[in-house]
Order: C-alpha cells, then structure tokens, then sequence
C-alpha cells in the first residue's frame, strides 16, 4: 500500500501578517520609549524638574540670607542695600547666579525678583527660550522743552528700539516723532507745558526679527512743580517732643511728607500723604521733616524743617551737700526737655572768678577741695545740652572750722608733718590702723647721713668669736634704734624705731642653727631676719623705696666660719635697691689682712607709731598740704 506524504509550511500570506505585527509593536515600543509622552522624554522632564527645583531653593536661601542681611547691616541702610548691593551680595552667596532687572536665572532656569524684599517669584521660563523684555523706562534730563530717556532691557541683543510720544489726553493716534534705532536711549524735543505742567506718555516697542516683542510706555511731566509751594509753621516743644505744621495752598496736588533721622537719606518709598494744615508730632532733636506734592507722576522739590533746640537747660537745683573745713561738695540737678543734656562735658564746675573749669565731666557731684577754713567761696556751674545751649547758675558757701580727726583714720601713703624732736619732719603712712601694727609713719628722706657700723665695742666679750659677733651686731640694731629715737616726739609717738626691724618689736632676733659649710667644717648661723622685707615691700609699694642718700635697713645677719664669724648689715641705695655687702661690719680672726672690715657711713629713716588720741588739724594729706597733728 503506497503512503503519500504532504510538506507543511508558513504561507506567504501569514509571513507578510508577521512582519506587519512584528513592525506595528516596533512601533509602539519605540514611540513608548522615544515619543512625545515616551520613556525617555518623560526621564527629560523629570530632570529638568528636579534641576528646577534644585535651583530655586538654592535662590531662595541666598534670598532669605539677603533679606537678613539688609535688616542686621551696620554699613548700608535698607533702602541703600537693596539699591546698591543686593546683586553683588548675590553673586557673592551664589557666582553661577545671572541677575537682569526683575529677573534671576541659575542653571539655565529663570525666575521672578521682587528686589524689594527680596524675594523670589514665579517661575518664567528656560533662560535660553526666553524673549527680550523691556524691564524699565527712567527719564535722565528734562527741560521745559524736552526729555531725555533710557531703556533697560535683557535679552536684546540683536533687537532695536521704536520711541513714539503723545500727550497724554491725546488718541492714540497722535503718536509722533517716531523713530527706531539701536540705541537705548532717546532724546524727545519740541515739547511744552499747558499752564504749570503737561504730561506726555512714552511709548517704546522692542524689536527683534522685524517682529515687536515687547512693548512699554512711560509718562513724564512737562514742568516742575516749585519748593515754595509747601511750608511749615509753627514750631515748637512740649514734654520732650517738637511739633510743626505742614501747609500748602495748592489744592491740585496730593502733600506729602516724611521724617528721617540725622545723616539719613530721602526714602523715595516712604512718603506719606497729609492734609494742609495738619499738625506733625512726635519729632525728636535732629530729626528733618521733607514735605513735597505729588501729582503721581512727578513731584516738587521737597521743602525741609530741621529740629532744632534754641532753648536752654533747666538747673532745679545747684547747693552745697556737703563742707568740710577744706572742701565743698556741689550736686546739680539739671534736665532738658528738648534736644536732651550733652552725652559729654555735660557739666563744668568753676569757683571765685577763674576762668577755667576745675572739672569738665558728666558727673553731677563734685568736690572741691584744697580749701581754706571759715572762707567764703562762690561756686558756678555751667550745664550744657546736645544743641550746645548753656545755662549758668552760681551759690555762695563758706568753709567751716577746722575738725580735729583722729589719726586712727590715716590711709597708707598719706603725708604728714610730724613735730619731732628735732624740728618737724616730713613722713609718710607706712602702716594704717588695719595693718596689726597701729599707725606707723616714715621719715620721706633719710637723716643723719654719717652713721658709722663698726666692730662694735671691742670690749664686748664671749666665749667664742660669735659671740662676739652676734654681741656686736646687737650693738649695731641698738645703736641704730637709739639714733631713731632720737628724732621722736613722746607726745605723739609711743614707739621709734629704724626702719627693717620688727615694727612691734624693734630688737627682736631670728632663730638659730648650726649649718655645714662642706667636707667638716661646721659652724652657728642667726637665721637672717626678715623685718627688712616688710618694711621695704610697703615701701616699694607707696614708691618711697628709694631717698636723697644711702640708709640703713636695721636687719639681722650673723655667721661663724671654722676660721672667723662676721655680721653683715643691709642698706638702700639712691635708687632704692637692698645692698648686702659681704664685708659690711665684719668681724674676723683670721690674721688675714685681706678680711679687713669696711665700715661705711650711712643714714638713717626713723619709723614712728603714732598715739591713738592724737589728733589731725590742718592739711588734707596731700604732698602739697600735708596733714598737720596737734
């Protein structure tokens, strides 16, 4: 039996359907991915949303940080800010920033600038797609007859300008002197005013591709409104604020005012409209008041008061609060209700008939002082005010009686007179009544400038050389507190002793200890007293250290060697540095002709400790008047 087999395949009908299908979703895949609302066209947008985004927040934090900085700067005003800075401030927060006008782009994106903020607007378009737009018409110069004006645009490169001028009431028809060119500036002639003014309207068209794509218009006055027409009346102070009226007799115009501060400027934007007649309160010294009329077009020049203070100070009281046998204190009670008191030389005080002030200050108490006693003394004092406004007022008073004061109340460093034995001395307070040791005082310049510290008495005896020594150097101490008591008065001093020693107790010594001089050799030691330090630091303190010649400080030092023992006493110099000569008042046994003692001459500052009762009747403690005891 014979089997027939049949081939089967793809028709060529069905092939062609295919390939039609196969195409048609080519297509549509393309058109998803590369079309109009495609994949990658949406991708596109995305992006540019994002980088949109991206860019206005970027602008609006340099904005806001503007917006901070135009409030908290010391250097410019707000008005001078905005005006003069805000783009530089920009470019400085933002370099990729393009600003132009009222506009502000980054990255190709465009926005809005409200500069008076500032702050950002709406969105206007891709830099690139945007067309030229004219951002501001400004008339530079006018005269009776013609006006001078200047466009501002972004974008026009390439573009001309078209200027056409009418008045104001006429049809728009009536445009002429029309001319297109490139500049951006336009000179308009051959004009004139109807009465005080006439006002034209501008019309300038942006050109590009011979097509106008913008256009703005412009309106400018034709005559000048003048000063006098605005003045003010009337001024005055009352509770510490001025007043003035503002007055014109046009009835045409709108008045208008405003105040600034003193070294302020005009804020162009910060007028505010009044009525004639009306009353402007409030206003402080210095202040400017402007008032101008405004038509809404143009203005007149601004007429100014100035508030000024042609009114003196008012003293309610100038008297003597407190006298003294050598000194008068004044107190003023002075105020000003206009410009306000003077922030320096507020007052100057003046006594009898001299010419200048004894003290020029703010300070409304003062005393004066170096006085004499039961004397009548005329006081004046001058107050002055901000406006530079004087007035005088003067009081007669007289010094009292001499106050006897105790001494218990000397401050360290005062002078004094003290009545010595040996005729009156010149001191200082070395110590006052809280130091511990009473009042104590100090010669100002040494005396006795030939006082010789030897080897003593060469009689004195011991059992060793130091103790003959240390029996000679007391010897010394003694000699130099007899020498200081010498110069002392009993009835107001009840101690007297040479400055460096104990000032309670004069003949005090240090401890003792037995020291080693190295290898075997041992030996005593006095300790070194420290009295000297005392007094000579208080000293250095009040800037007395120092004298008209060498002295001697009254301190303990006193050493044996294996081979000799010596004592060495300090002094001060001219200049007021302690000198520790190592061969000063030596005592030695050695043979050694090279160890031979110096003995130098020096002088003497006697301290004295003043009786508690004693009291202080004349002087003020200055070196000029030093106080007097009695």
């Amino acid at each position: 039996m014979k089997f027939l087999y049949k081939q089967k395949g793809i028709t060529l009908v069905a092939l062609v359907i295919t390939i039609v299908i196969l195409i048609i979703l080519a297509v549509i895949s393309i058109n998803a991915i590369f079309g109009e609302n495609g994949l990658i066209t949406k991708a596109q947008e995305g992006k540019k949303e994002q980088e949109k985004a991206e860019a206005r927040e970027r602008l609006e934090v340099v904005l806001a940080d503007a917006y901070v900085e135009k409030k908290v700067s010391n250097e410019y005003t707000e008005e001078e800010f905005l005006r003069d800075h805000l783009d530089e401030y920009i470019y400085d927060q933002e370099p990729e920033a393009e600003v132009n006008g009222e506009e502000i782009s980054l990255n190709g994106y465009t926005f809005a600038l409200d500069r008076s903020v500032p702050e950002l607007g709406d969105y206007i378009g891709e830099a690139g797609n945007l067309p030229p737009t004219i951002r501001k018409i400004e008339v530079t110069s006018k005269t009776d007859t013609s006006a001078t004006i200047e466009v501002t645009a972004v974008r026009a490169e390439g573009a001309t300008y078209k200027y056409s001028i009418k008045k104001l009431d006429e049809s728009d028809e009536s445009y002429t002197q029309v001319t297109e060119k490139d500049e951006n500036i336009n000179e308009f002639t051959g004009l004139e005013k109807t009465g005080i003014y006439t006002i034209y309207k501008v019309k300038v068209e942006l050109i590009k591709d011979r097509k106008v794509v913008d256009t703005e218009h412009k309106e400018i006055l034709i005559g000048k409104l003048e000063q006098g027409l605005v003045r003010f009346e009337d001024g005055k102070w009352e509770a510490g604020k001025a007043s003035v009226k503002i007055i014109t007799d046009e009835t045409e115009y709108k008045l208008q005012y405003q105040v600034i501060g003193n070294g302020e400027k005009i804020n162009e934007n910060n007028w505010t409209e009044i009525t004639s007649g009306s009353t402007i309160e409030g206003l402080t010294y210095e202040q400017t008041v402007y008032g101008r009329l405004w038509n809404g077009i143009d203005e007149s020049d601004p007429a100014s008061y100035m508030v000024d203070d042609n009114i003196k100070p008012t003293i309610t009281q100038f008297e003597a609060t407190e006298t003294t046998w050598n000194s008068i204190t004044v107190t003023v009670t002075a105020s000003d209700e206009q410009s306000g008191l003077a922030l320096s030389e507020t007052y100057k005080y003046y006594i009898n008939s001299e010419s200048t002030p004894r003290e020029t200050s703010t300070n409304n108490s003062y005393t004066f002082a170096n006085l004499t006693a039961e004397t009548s003394y005329t006081l004046k004092v001058i107050v002055t005010d901000k406006a530079e406004n004087e007035e005088t007022q003067t009081i007669t008073v007289n010094t009292s009686k001499k106050i006897a004061t105790n001494v218990n109340e000397l401050k360290e460093g005062d002078y004094i007179i003290y009545p010595s034995a040996k005729g009156n001395l010149d001191c200082r307070v070395l110590y006052d009544n809280t130091s511990g040791y009473g009042v104590q005082i100090i010669t100002s310049e040494c005396v006795g400038d030939d006082i010789a510290l030897g080897r003593g008495d060469i009689t004195v005896s011991g059992s060793d050389e130091f103790t003959k020594a240390m029996n000679s150097y007391n010897n010394a101490i003694s000699r130099l507190n007899n020498l200081a008591g010498e110069y002392n008065n009993s009835t107001y001093s009840s101690l007297a002793r040479c400055v460096g020693s104990n000032p309670t107790n004069p003949s005090a010594q240090a401890g003792m200890y037995t020291p080693t001089f190295g290898g075997s050799y041992s030996g005593k030691l006095r300790d070194a007293d420290t009295n000297y330090e005392t007094d000579y630091n208080k000293m250095k303190v009040l800037g007395i250290a120092g004298s008209n010649a060498i002295y001697w400080l009254a301190s303990r030092y006193v050493y044996s060697h294996p081979n000799f023992s010596d004592f060495r006493v300090r002094c001060v110099t001219v200049s007021g540095m302690i000198y520790n000569g190592a061969k000063l008042c030596a005592v030695y046994d050695d043979g050694d002709s090279a160890h031979e003692p110096y003995i130098p001459k020096y002088g003497l500052r006697p301290v004295f400790k003043l009786k508690s009762g004693i009291k202080i009747t004349g002087g003020d403690g200055s070196a000029e008047s030093p106080y007097t005891l009695d």
